[in-house]
Order: C-alpha cells, then sequence, then structure tokens
C-alpha cells in the first residue's frame, strides 16, 4: 500500500508550493493560539526583519520561552517547520513533542539527535544542513516515516541501517547545493534492501564506491534525481528502464546524461 500522493513524488514530499497554503508562521510564545501546525522562526532574531530584538538577552528569551512551551506541551503539534537556526536546545524541546507527524528543519548546530526517538508519530522528516550530526541511528526507531531528507551531513558516511525503515518511500540524501559542499557516502547497497522506495534523490554527493548499480534495484522507484557522473551516465540507458520511472532528472533533464 502506498502513502504518499502524486504531487509528493513528482516534486519531493517538501517541496514548496507557492499555491498552497502555508502555515502560520511567529517568533514569539505569545503569538501561538493553538494552532497544531506552525512555523516557528525564533533565532537569528535582530535582522531587518526582527528589529526589535536587539539584546542578547531578548532573543534568548524568546528561544527559552519556547524550549520550555514544547517541554510542557507535549501534545501540542502534529506538524512544526523551522526556517532559522536550530539550536541543540531547542531541537531537543521538539523532540518532546508526542504527537508530531511532520518536522521540517531549514539549518542549525545539533550535533546530537539521540532523542528524535521519542517522535514516535512522525511521518515526514527534513534535516536541513545538519553537518554536525554525528549519527543517523536515532532516525531508524521512527518505524512510522514515510518520507525522508537529509541535507550536508558532513559526519555521516554510512546509511546502511536505513533499511529498518520498512514504510520508508521517499529517500533524499544531499549535500549542499548553494556551497556548493559535497558530502561522501561510502556506497547505495542498502538501496538492494529498500525495494518499497518511490522516490530516490542523491546530490552534491560524491559516492566512495562509484557504484550505482544498486539504483537499478529499485523495482518500485517512480522518481530517481542523481548527479550527471559518468558512472551514472554508463548506466543511464538501463535506469531508464526501469518500469515505474516517471519522474525526477534522468526523465526531465536526459541531455544531462547523454552528453
Amino acid at each position: 500500500m502506498s502513502f504518499l500522493d502524486e504531487k509528493q513524488i513528482k516534486y519531493g514530499f517538501d517541496y514548496y508550493h507557492k499555491d498552497e497554503s502555508q502555515l502560520k508562521s511567529v517568533v514569539e510564545v505569545s503569538e501561538y493560539h493553538g494552532e497544531k501546525q506552525l512555523m516557528i522562526n525564533c533565532t537569528q532574531l535582530g535582522d531587518s526583519f526582527t528589529p526589535q530584538y536587539q539584546t542578547r538577552k531578548e532573543k534568548k528569551r524568546v528561544l527559552q520561552e519556547w524550549c520550555d512551551f514544547l517541554l510542557k506541551n507535549k501534545e501540542a503539534f502534529t506538524e512544526l517547520s523551522f526556517g532559522t537556526r536550530m539550536p541543540q536546545e531547542l531541537f531537543e524541546a521538539v523532540c518532546a513533542q508526542k504527537k508530531l507527524k511532520k518536522l521540517y528543519i531549514k539549518w542549525g548546530v545539533y550535533s546530537d539527535i539521540s532523542k528524535m526517538v521519542n517522535l514516535t508519530e512522525l511521518e515526514y522528516l527534513h534535516l536541513g544542513s545538519g553537518a554536525s550530526v554525528q549519527s543517523i541511528e536515532p532516525i531508524t526507531h521512527l518505524e512510522k516515516l514515510l518520507a525522508l531528507s537529509v541535507e550536508n551531513f558532513q559526519k555521516i558516511e554510512d546509511y546502511d541501517s536505513l533499511i529498518k525503515l520498512k514504510k520508508l518511500e521517499s529517500l533524499s540524501i544531499e549535500g549542499d547545493a548553494l556551497g556548493p559542499q559535497y558530502i561522501h557516502v561510502k556506497s547505495l547497497d542498502f538501496l538492494c534492501q529498500m525495494k518499497q522506495l518511490r522516490f530516490f534523490r542523491f546530490l552534491t554527493a560524491r559516492l566512495k564506491s562509484k557504484d550505482y548499480t544498486p539504483v537499478l534495484s529499485l523495482k518500485n522507484i517512480e522518481h530517481v534525481t542523481l548527479r550527471p557522473c559518468k558512472e551514472v551516465k554508463k548506466l543511464y540507458d538501463e535506469m531508464i528502464q526501469l518500469s515505474n520511472l516517471k519522474y525526477g532528472l534522468l526523465i526531465d533533464k536526459p541531455e544531462l546524461y547523454l552528453k
């Protein structure tokens, strides 16, 4: 049984659609009025958008109030998004949310994600620019996870443990495209045991094994986006024959792989 819809497979579950309603965005706890879905931007204050926060004390107060609220109100949210820097203390407070199904973190400094094991209801997860993350093992405990996107995990080379995520339909592993900052990944062999995947994106990454043949084992795959390196180009004719493939760079930009 598939859970992700056609739009999520075509564009990615965390793609920003301008025509869709967006989450209410707040800075302070006082702006919260019982919403189950919310965007919280409570750090990086004092810029042109939030000039009223000038002192370190004020900035710390806003962050601490959110940490306290999240820790004390553990069933407040089903979806949270963070567009500003995610510090470790805020990350740990978010992990207290027992009913959270969707979590989007744009970027931050959160090296220890061990408390993520508490997010047992989580189905959608984007961890952006997690250059300091030490281990992905906690993610493998999220048994209900349907879609996972990890970005710029500079300290992680081995993704084999993701095979434990039996319900996962969408997987994106990327470096930082804006830098660009490449990540280094040992092997894609884990894909051979993730035949349930319908979406796979692997960009701004250097594959140490240089072996992309595991992608050919993804018999249910509908979207594939890969960096057009020489190893992928050699397999392009085979990849394009995957029976369910209909989206992704392999389909949309064939010229990248035929040069």
